[in-house]
């Protein structure tokens, strides 16, 4: 996932929201990408996911993080890691 362009970034932060937006309607857990919320780091692209709200359990969040990116890199977006948002 190297060299990757705005475009490229975009396109996987609008997965990402995605694949959490199909997760609150499954689930009623609402996760949100904040705006700018990532880094690179080498080949890897590092994707802070905040919740929505304070209601949000810790180990709902994490579980739905590590299933959001095991999707993910099943869509061939191997280099994707979901990091959790600390608070304030």
């Amino acid at each position: 996932m190297s060299a990757l362009t705005d475009a490229d970034i975009e396109h996987v932060l609008d997965r990402v929201q995605a694949r959490l937006d199909e997760k609150r309607q499954a689930t009623g857990v609402a996760l949100t990408v904040p705006r700018g919320a990532f880094r690179r780091d080498n080949d890897w692209l590092l994707v802070t996911v905040a919740p929505a709200d304070e209601s949000v359990g810790t180990n709902e969040y994490v579980e739905l993080l590590g299933e959001v990116e095991d999707e993910l890199h099943g869509e061939g977006l191997d280099h994707v890691l979901l990091v959790v948002a600390l608070a304030d």
